[in-house]
C-alpha cells in the first residue's frame, strides 16, 4: 500500500510540475544585424540545421550600379547562429567563378535547400559577355550545408528567369518555381535535380496584376529605360499592389494546402500568397494580399497608390521571403527589410494559420517581442 502511495504522489508532482514548468521565451528586435555584413544583406533566408541556424541572402554588392573599380559580389554567401540573433561569417559556398563561366555576376536572391539528404545552393546570375543578360538561375549540391558544394549548372543555366526555389512533395517529387516575367510570371515545373532537367513542362502558376500602357500618337507602346537601361513599356496605369510585377517565389505545404509567397514593389516591397490543393495548381491569390511588408510614401505616389502605412513603421520596403519553422515550433518568415538608410538587414516575424487556412501576421514588427512557448 505504501509503495502505491508513494508512486500516486511522485506521479501528481510530476503532473503538477508538468503544468506549472516555465515556459521558454524568445525575444528579438527587427531588424537584426549583429554579425552581419555592414552593408547589408537582401532576399534573406534563414534554415535550421541541426544546432544551428543557417543564413543566406544577396550579398553586397547587390546591385550592379554598386559594382564600382571591380568589386563585384563574391557568390553565394552562409551565415550561421545559435539564437538567430547574432551571427558569424561561415563562408561563400558558391564562389563567383572567372568570366568564362555564366554565373560570373550578381548571385541574386540565394537559397539553401535540403532534399533528400543533400544540400542545394541555389542562385541567380549573369555573364553580359557570353549573352547571358538579365538573371538565369542555377543550383549547386553538397553532403553538407557548409560545403563544400559542386556547381550542378556548371555548363549552363537551368533556364530563362529569376528568383529560382525547389519544393519537395510528399511523393518525393521536386518541383522548380521562379519568376519568368510579365506575361508567364511565376512559373513552375518538376525537375531532375541530379542532371538539372525539367520533367514536365513549364506552366504560369500566378501573373502579375493588369496595367494600362501608355501609347504615343501612332498607337505605338511608350517605352522607357528600366533600371538596368534595357527599353520597357512605360505604364499609365497600375490597378493593384502586384501590378508591376511578380518576384520571390517560396513554396510551403500546410494541413494539405499549398502556399504560394511571392513579393510586389508596385507600391514600396509587400508579401502575398497564394494557394492550391495540387502543386499543379490552379493556384489562386488570396484576396486579402498584401499581408506583410512596407509601403513607399515616394513609390506609391510615382505609381499612383495611396500611402495608408504604419507612420511608426521605420521600414519603407519589406519582402522577398523565405518560411522556416522557428524557435516555438510555428512557421515563420525571414525577408529584408529597408528603412532610411537604404541598408538591407534581415527580419523575421511569426505566421499565424485561422482554421479556415488564412495567414495573418502582425508584422513586420519594429518594436521588442517576446515570444513564449
Amino acid at each position: 500500500m505504501n509503495n502505491v502511495r508513494k508512486a500516486l504522489t511522485i506521479f501528481l508532482l510530476i503532473a503538477v510540475w508538468g503544468c506549472n514548468k516555465p515556459k521558454q521565451t524568445f525575444e528579438y528586435q527587427n531588424p537584426i544585424s549583429n554579425g552581419i555584413d555592414e552593408n547589408g544583406l537582401r532576399d534573406c533566408q534563414v534554415i535550421r540545421d541541426g544546432e544551428w541556424w543557417y543564413l543566406t541572402g544577396t550579398s553586397y554588392p547587390h546591385w550592379s550600379r554598386q559594382e564600382t573599380d571591380g568589386n563585384l559580389n563574391k557568390g553565394v554567401v552562409l551565415y550561421k547562429s545559435r539564437d538567430l540573433l547574432n551571427w558569424q561569417f561561415v563562408d561563400y559556398v558558391v564562389k563567383r567563378p572567372e568570366i568564362d563561366k555564366w554565373y560570373h555576376r550578381r548571385f541574386w536572391a540565394p537559397e539553401i535547400q535540403k532534399i533528400g539528404g543533400k544540400y542545394y545552393a541555389l542562385f541567380n546570375c549573369r555573364n553580359d559577355s557570353l549573352g547571358y543578360i538579365g538573371q538565369h538561375p542555377g543550383y549547386a549540391v553538397a553532403d553538407n550545408i557548409e560545403g563544400p558544394y559542386s556547381v550542378v549548372t556548371k555548363e549552363k543555366p537551368l533556364c530563362n528567369g529569376n528568383d529560382l526555389t525547389f519544393f519537395e512533395d510528399d511523393d518525393g517529387k521536386v518541383w522548380a518555381f521562379w519568376n519568368r516575367g510579365r506575361d508567364f510570371g511565376i512559373g513552375f515545373a518538376q525537375i531532375d535535380l541530379e542532371t538539372a532537367t525539367f520533367l514536365t513542362e513549364p506552366q504560369s502558376a500566378i501573373q502579375p496584376a493588369k496595367v494600362d500602357y501608355e501609347y504615343d500618337d501612332n498607337g505605338e507602346v511608350v517605352k522607357t529605360p528600366g533600371y538596368d537601361g534595357r527599353p520597357i513599356p512605360k505604364v499609365a496605369k497600375y490597378h493593384d499592389w502586384d501590378a508591376i510585377g511578380i518576384e520571390g517565389a517560396y513554396v510551403i505545404k500546410n494541413n494539405k494546402t499549398y502556399y504560394l509567397f511571392y513579393s510586389s514593389w508596385t507600391r514600396g516591397y509587400e508579401i502575398g500568397y497564394a494557394t492550391a490543393s495540387k502543386i499543379t495548381g490552379p493556384w489562386t491569390k488570396h484576396p486579402n494580399n498584401p499581408f506583410y511588408g512596407a509601403m513607399n510614401k515616394a513609390t506609391c505616389e510615382k505609381n499612383g497608390f495611396e500611402w495608408d502605412g504604419d507612420p511608426e513603421n521605420p521600414f519603407n520596403q519589406v519582402g522577398h521571403n523565405e518560411i522556416f519553422k522557428g524557435p516555438d515550433g510555428r512557421y515563420w518568415l525571414s525577408c529584408h527589410g529597408i528603412g532610411e538608410d537604404g541598408i538591407p538587414k534581415l527580419v523575421i516575424d511569426p505566421l499565424e494559420f485561422d482554421m479556415d487556412g488564412n495567414i495573418f501576421s502582425n508584422g513586420p514588427t519594429y518594436t521588442k517581442q517576446v515570444i513564449s512557448y
